[in-house]
């Protein structure tokens, strides 16, 4: 028996109905079907404030480590902190007596990782230790800390596990804005020990430096 007329007929048949599924007409009634939802944004709509360089960052994080790439534009994304606390070397009761042992400035290390201001460590009358934050403005990270490093200009965890043992953790950066005391009160610390170290705003979590302030002892003049 020769099937191949039917098979014919049914090629025909299969092609008008696919012509006729696939027409303006019918594509309009069957669109909320066969269309694809689009996809959902990965970061909030602020996220497109950043320059192109920043959102090229956030990306690239986000293909390697999606929470921390959220987390870190979260913490961008938050309302500024902005800490004003007295200037304790200058109100010492004794200000003859106040030393300034160590100071440095803040170095940006990526568009996303940075900040400035200037990071002093003084000697107070009474012997106790403090390191002042001046005109800082820092990036939000997650978690920040400050941390006293013996390496002078660390970028990466490999830097600060170099020399883990002459490392300081002060407690939570108060704010990223504004002007701040942090007491050291580590009995084991020694200004020799950091006089070639720095000063480190470091997220605990992600284990991410966003910047450093490298100490030198201050200039005696000429």
């Amino acid at each position: 028996m020769n099937t191949r007329p039917a098979w014919g007929a049914l090629f025909v048949g299969a092609l008008v109905v696919a012509i006729l599924f696939f027409s303006p007409l019918w594509l309009k009634e069957f669109s909320g079907y066969i269309e694809e939802e689009p996809e959902e944004a990965i970061f909030p709509e602020e996220f497109l404030l950043f320059s192109n360089e920043e959102q090229d960052r956030y990306t690239e994080m986000y293909d390697s480590d999606p929470q921390m790439a959220i987390d870190f534009v979260g913490a961008r994304l938050a309302e500024d902190v902005d800490v004003e606390e007295p200037n304790l070397p200058a109100i010492d009761p004794s200000p003859g007596d106040v030393q300034l042992l160590l100071t440095g400035d803040f170095a940006p290390i990526t568009p996303i990782r940075l900040a400035s201001g200037t990071a002093s460590i003084y000697r107070l009358s009474d012997g106790r230790r403090v390191l002042r934050l001046e005109n800082l403005e820092a990036m939000n990270g997650p978690e920040l800390h400050v941390l006293l490093s013996a390496y002078p200009n660390p970028t990466t965890q490999d830097h600060l596990d170099q020399v883990a043992s002459l490392q300081i953790d002060l407690g939570p950066l108060k704010g990223n804005i504004g002007n701040q005391n942090y007491m050291i009160e580590d009995p084991a610390f020694n200004a020799d020990n950091f006089a070639e170290g720095s000063v480190v705003l470091y997220s605990v979590p992600y284990e991410t430096i966003f910047s450093y302030a490298s100490l030198r002892q201050p200039s005696t003049g000429p």
